[in-house]
């Protein structure tokens, strides 16, 4: 499978890895990349998040400077404490000279992981946005404060939008590290093409598109703009309104169906989600099993504690030629006993799974399905919601399937598992 990108966000703790490639590429670019760093270092910052009571740093960031107005941009998951936990945590900047400075928390953008501060210092030199797509292979200069290690650039190229993602993303080919956070990325001429916000490894890494941060941006400039409405409410908005989008239009039409041994089953649904297949036919084993598994490979930060946002979905045949039926029941139910991946979250944040348990019957075919949904404490209205069922028209076969659905509407949990459930079927 390939891996979930994380957050470039960072504790001031210095991790095993290979310091000395940090800035390779930034060595290999010569007089240029250093020409680009000398004329744009003072437009970036560093975002520390601050415990309160002891004044420790809990979280380091980046950010650049995009106003004369002293307004920051940064990402949502830097400044996310100063959301959930406002009295325990503070925050300030960092500029290149040293200076420091508080700031304030104007708006975010939790969807596309984007903040915007503002500081009261003097007036500071600011970067432009540049909103358009670049050809593939443009060079491209990511700016930020990698691992507390002081201002870095590195240089990639930009190699386009990530194709068929859930949430738009630009692939920078660069190795930029945690850290690095709300940082730029710039063209040669200095323009922000995107913002750094995730890492794959092995210089695959992603941006933010600039275009999103001209829209909050926009957004926190209207007279209208209420920065002092409820953060959390705020945030609750954005989770809703996001998963309607995506939610509607899986439930417009009838699901894509794949085929596994006798059966039918939800196959790649949407284009944004990832397919995986697997089976193991071992000759000293009573049984075979045979998989299938999609992930959206997107999740939502909502805070340290919680991500939202995703959808997942896995199908297990499991076949055996040799077991009486009996055997093969009790290996069945210890295959739907087994615990199913839920989003990750703390009591604080959700409660617990509260469960319903039916047996269907539907297109010729009886199932034991049991749906579980929990809600969000702080951000009511929304929920995660597990269904796992399982077939039960063999004695010797049957498919177990898992939907893992986190941050979306009651209505839309319980829809769209009708909907799932609906779809399975005999293959013909």
């Amino acid at each position: 499978m390939m891996p979930r990108h994380t957050p470039f966000c960072s504790k001031p703790v210095l991790v095993a890895i290979g310091l000395a490639s940090l800035c390779t590429s930034a060595l290999a670019a010569g007089g240029d990349t250093n020409a680009i760093f000398e004329r744009y270092k003072n437009r970036i910052v560093q975002i520390r998040v601050l415990e309160a009571s002891s004044g420790a740093r809990a979280l380091i960031g980046s950010g650049f400077l995009v106003s004369e107005a002293g307004h920051i941009v940064t990402s949502y998951h830097v400044v996310s404490d100063l959301v959930h936990k406002p009295t325990h945590y503070r925050a300030e900047i960092v500029h290149h000279d040293g200076t420091t400075g508080p700031f304030t928390l104007l708006s975010f953008d939790a969807v596309h992981d984007l903040a915007i501060v503002q500081t009261n210092s003097p007036k500071h030199p600011y970067l432009e946005l540049h909103t358009q797509p670049l050809g593939q292979g443009v060079r491209v200069f990511s700016l930020g404060t990698p691992l507390d290690l002081g201002f870095t650039i590195v240089e990639g190229t930009y190699s386009g939008l990530l194709a068929d993602s859930l949430h738009e993303r630009i692939h920078f080919t660069g190795s930029i590290n945690a850290g690095m956070s709300g940082g730029p990325a710039l063209t040669s001429d200095g323009r922000v093409v995107g913002v750094n916000v995730a890492s794959a490894g092995n210089q695959v890494s992603f941006l933010v598109p600039a275009k999103f941060v001209r829209q909050l941006l926009d957004n926190t400039l209207l007279p209208d703009h209420k920065a002092d409405a409820p953060a959390l409410e705020r945030l609750r908005v954005q989770l809703m309104a996001n998963q309607n989008r995506y939610m509607e239009k899986l439930l417009a039409r009838p699901l894509t169906t794949t085929v596994l041994g006798r059966y039918r089953l939800p196959g790649k649904i949407a284009p944004f989600l990832k397919c995986w297949g697997d089976s193991e036919h071992k000759k000293d084993k009573l049984y075979q099993t045979t998989s299938w598994d999609c992930s959206a490979q997107n999740y939502l930060y909502i805070s340290r504690s919680q991500l939202s946002g995703t959808l997942n979905f896995s199908h297990e045949l499991v076949t055996s030629d040799v077991l009486d039926r009996f055997r093969f029941f009790a290996l069945y139910q210890e295959f739907f006993a087994q615990d199913a991946y839920a989003p990750r979250a703390d009591k604080e944040d959700v409660g617990k799974f509260n469960c319903m348990t039916d047996f269907v019957t539907q297109n010729d075919l009886t199932f034991k399905a049991v749906l579980c949904l929990r809600a969000y404490k702080k951000l009511p209205g929304l929920y995660d919601a597990v269904l796992k069922a399982a077939t039960l028209n063999d004695n010797s076969q049957g498919v177990l399937t898992t939907l893992t659905l986190g941050g979306v509407s009651f209505e839309n949990a319980t829809r769209f598992a009708r909907q799932y459930l609906g779809s399975i079927a005999w293959a013909k």
